[in-house]
């Protein structure tokens, strides 16, 4: 009992190779079935042939055995057993056993099942077909030449042939069917063990990170509430140190105001970081592309960075390659983030030399370019083994030997999540103690093939339009200018005000051809982006106006959607020209000149100094503001007086177009007016690059573009970031009434006179007089519960919204 048991574990032992035991089962099977079949045969009287072809075939079994099991030569033991059954033994046993009279049929079935269980791959599928081929070989050469086949002596013979044979076969499939039985139990038992541990630990996981995530999002909630919290009074900070630093005539007090603006600065910068770390941990900040122009991109990088380096003494190097797309499509706000966190690190860690800003392309086959940008420094160096930490969240490098420098470690962090977001890396190379070169690459897709061209050539003119002056004056002419923002008329008014030209306004299309048939006008500037009529119906309404008294006055587009190409659209559809907004005061000027009769211009030479012109630039101080870039602002007004005043009309905006904005929004699932809202939000991308808000401006465009391509699950999971933005936007502009203090109005029966004055103006059709009678109106301050109705009248009448107005004054009245 022993020693079978011996043999059972050896042969069948399930620490075996399954492949192994299914081999053991069919040759010892057939190895004994052989043995057993002898007797039979001898008793039945069947030909020596055959009991010698079988005890062939037994020594072949046996030798495979041991090949398999003790000389590890499974896979040419198999395909010998099958090959020697199937093609040798079989078809002997066949004719010599009586072919279909006897049990034949077993054995080649089970040759068949041998074959399927044992081998694989091509070995199986070329025994198989081998097999197939001879057994029909075989029962076609017995039907046309039974001759050939030897019958058995007698009826009993054939009897004991066939129960053998099927004892023997039914033993040899049984024993594979049991065997895989009893694999699929264990894995079955094996499998629900793993799947109730498995379940244990998920059930463990899933509470571990929901614990996880409930600390990650009371970390970002309180780190968000906080950095929200502690803004407000840094603003008032600066905001109050601004003031100081204007009315101060003590040097010492403005050394103090100093110190405590540049803290300050750092401090919100600091706030800035932890927000951005906060909105990366909770899966909040993602990338989200739109066009950009690059010189537009690299110029506020580099304001932004290169006076910190001048302070330093820090010569500022730019290698900007001239075959860079001109306009291309990705996140530019990150782009801008990402460079200037890295440009802003080198300055820090650079005592002395020069700072390298790189920037090339490689062009490829599918309208995209690969934009490879640089920055390398002569500052400090990082050692080998501090490279990786520098990555890490609120980790600063050698605090000993920085303790000078401020920040709190989070820029490179932030930097790198977004590189990764865009599916890029940041790339450090450096020498300790001699410098440091990061570099990174991304794609962008082209919009406009043509290539920027001499960078700093151009980077040249458009620093040069801060010190724009007007060259001529045209008192004798008479322009019109048509949009549907007050805003972007009242800047349009404000930029040629030097000019003195007669300026009249219209805020759409049908009050445009209105006034046309009753003036001439020597200019026509004309909005494209307009609800209802746009600029363009407009202008072929022109042409086919009765009465027009303006056929051949020069007519400008005007548009904030200055891409590629744009300027060949408008004068293929018949306008004399073309003005992007923002617009810039030099283009504007060239335009004048370029249409305006001659007789009509006044010119003079500029006589304004230097030291003129930084006199007149101090007339207003702009405050620092989050998220506003006064230099770019600059570039499309005289002086500081009008941006301060432009952003100031933005401010008084924001609510009215908030409204608008939301009013759009909340139709989304009816009949939603997806003209009119991208109308909408292209006015607001429009105000706020006008006043350097960038960033508002950026995503507005965003929501115009998918506006444009009806992409209307963008727009409902961007449009409600939009409104919490312009809220956050109108919250820092606010700083901007910080230095006047309004007056209280006391008396409310002077309140009611002013409001009937604006009525009897509304209703005589005088917007002069209406918007004369609004501002004193709005030059008091009003109880909590007026003021918001105050302002809201305010916005209508700035609007030409009339009837708005006039219902908003009967209840103010009432």
């Amino acid at each position: 009992m022993k020693r079978l048991i011996g043999f059972i574990g050896h042969f069948f032992s399930p620490d075996l190779p399954t492949d192994l035991i299914l081999f053991n089962i069919i040759t010892i099977i057939g190895f004994l079935g052989g043995i057993i079949a002898i007797p039979f045969n001898a008793i039945n009287g069947t030909s020596p042939a055959l009991t010698g072809v079988i005890a062939i075939a037994i020594v072949m079994d046996g030798i495979c055995i041991y090949m398999a099991n003790y000389r590890n030569r499974l896979k040419n033991s198999t395909i010998a057993v099958c090959f020697v059954v199937g093609v040798g033994l079989f078809p002997i046993m066949f004719f010599l056993t009586g072919g279909i009279n006897s049990g034949m049929v077993c054995w080649l079935s089970m040759g068949i099942v041998f074959v399927f269980m044992l081998l694989d791959g091509m070995d199986f599928v070329f025994m198989l077909l081998t097999d197939v081929a001879i057994i029909v070989g075989c029962y076609v050469i017995s039907y046309y030449h039974p001759d050939y086949v030897i019958d058995l002596d007698s009826r009993q013979s054939v009897f004991f042939d066939v129960v053998q044979s099927l004892l023997i076969s039914a033993f040899a499939i049984g024993s594979i069917i049991k065997f895989q039985k009893s694999i699929y139990v264990g894995l079955y038992k094996q499998a629900s063990i793993n799947n109730d541990d498995l379940l244990e630990k998920t059930l463990q996981a899933k509470k571990a990170e929901k614990v996880a995530q409930i600390a990650t999002e009371a970390k970002s909630n309180f780190l968000a509430n906080m950095s929200h919290e502690i803004r407000t009074p840094i603003n008032t900070i600066m905001g109050m140190d601004e003031m100081i630093l204007r009315e101060t005539s003590e040097k010492v007090v403005e050394e103090y105001a100093l110190d405590i603006k540049t803290a300050s600065q750092n401090l919100l910068s600091l706030i800035n970081d932890i927000l951005d770390i906060t909105k990366i941990e909770s899966g909040k900040m993602g990338v989200v592309n739109g066009e950009y122009q690059f010189m537009s991109l690299m110029h506020d990088v580099l304001n932004n960075v290169t006076i910190r380096a001048k302070e330093k003494n820090l010569d500022v190097r730019l290698n900007i390659a001239s075959d860079i797309p001109s306009d291309m499509i990705g996140d530019d706000v990150r782009i801008r983030q990402i460079l200037t966190n890295i440009i802003t690190n080198a300055v820090k860690y650079t005592r002395e030399g020069y700072i390298e800003i790189s920037a090339s392309c490689k062009r490829n086959f599918d309208n995209t370019a690969d934009l490879y940008f640089a920055v390398k420094d002569t500052g400090i160096g990082i050692k080998p083994e501090d490279i990786k930490r520098m990555f890490e969240s609120f980790e600063r490098l050698e605090e000993n030997r920085n303790r000078n420098i401020e920040g709190a470690g989070l820029g490179m962090t932030i930097t790198q999540n977004l590189l990764k977001m865009m599916g890029s890396n940041l790339e450090v190379e450096s020498e300790y103690g001699k410098g440091s070169t990061f570099s990174f690459v991304i794609t962008q897709e082209i919009v406009n093939n043509e290539n920027i061209g001499d960078f700093e050539q151009k980077l040249k003119q458009l620093t040069s339009n801060y010190e724009y002056s007007t060259s001529f004056e045209a008192p004798n002419a008479k322009f019109l200018v048509v949009d549907d923002n007050t805003m972007n008329r009242k800047v349009f008014v404000a930029l040629l005000k030097e000019s003195r030209v007669n300026i009249e306004e219209a805020s759409s299309g049908a009050e445009c051809l209105s006034k046309i048939q009753r003036e001439h006008y020597d200019m026509i500037f004309l909005d494209h982006m307009m609800p209802g009529m746009d600029g363009v119906e407009t202008f072929k309404a022109m042409a086919t106006l009765e009465n027009n008294k303006c056929m051949r006055t020069p007519v400008i587009a005007l548009t904030a959607n200055a891409i590629a190409g744009a300027r060949e659209r408008y004068l293929t559809m018949g306008f004399h020209g073309f003005l992007s907004k923002p617009i810039v005061p030099a283009q504007l000027e060239k335009t004048i000149r370029d249409f305006l009769p001659e007789d009509l211009l006044e010119y003079h030479e500029t006589n304004r100094t230097d030291e003129a012109r930084k006199n007149r630039a101090r007339q207003v101080e702009l405050p620092e503001i989050e998220g506003v870039d006064w230099d770019y602002a600059l570039l499309h007004f005289p002086e500081t007086k009008m941006v301060f005043q432009t952003a100031v009309d933005f401010y008084e905006a924001i609510d009215y177009e908030k409204e608008q904005v939301a009013s759009y929004y909340n139709e989304i699932d009816g009949n939603f007016p997806l003209e009119d809202y991208r109308i909408k939000v292209h006015a607001i991308k429009s105000m706020a690059n006008t006043i350097g808000a960038t960033s508002l401006g950026g995503f507005a465009k965003i929501l115009e573009y998918a506006a444009r391509d009806n992409r209307l699950d963008r727009i409902k999971s961007l449009t409600p970031v939009l409104l919490e933005e312009m809220d956050i936007m109108k919250q820092r502009l606010s700083v901007l009434y910080s230095e006047v203090e309004k007056p209280k109005l006391e008396d409310m029966d002077e309140l009611f006179a002013l409001l009937e004055m604006v009525k009897m103006a509304i209703r005589g059709q005088d917007s002069e007089q209406a918007d004369n009678m609004i501002k004193q109106v709005m030059s008091y301050s009003y109880p909590t519960e007026l003021q918001p109705k105050i302002d809201h009248l305010n916005l209508h009448i700035l609007n030409l919204e009339y009837d708005e107005a006039l219902q908003d004054i009967d209840e103010l009245q009432k």
